[in-house]
């Protein structure tokens, strides 16, 4: 399933990665792999376990390939 963001998610997303820079695929990768990084690092989700890492570096390296 893919997501789409409302109107106020993607003027955000574009007024943030105007002001970095970055491509809007670019910011969501870094927002998402932030998010991760902090909704677990120091916690686990609540119903089943994730590898934090691994949905982190999958995050990371489709942001690095889009560079």
């Amino acid at each position: 399933m893919n997501y789409t963001l409302t109107d106020t998610q993607q003027a955000v997303v574009e007024t943030l990665a105007k002001a970095e820079m970055r491509s809007v695929s670019q910011m969501m990768a870094l927002l998402i792999a932030e998010g991760i990084s902090w909704t677990y690092v120091d916690y686990c989700p609540r119903y089943g376990e994730i590898n934090a890492s691994k949905l982190e570096d999958q995050v990371i390296n489709e942001l690095k390939d889009s560079l």
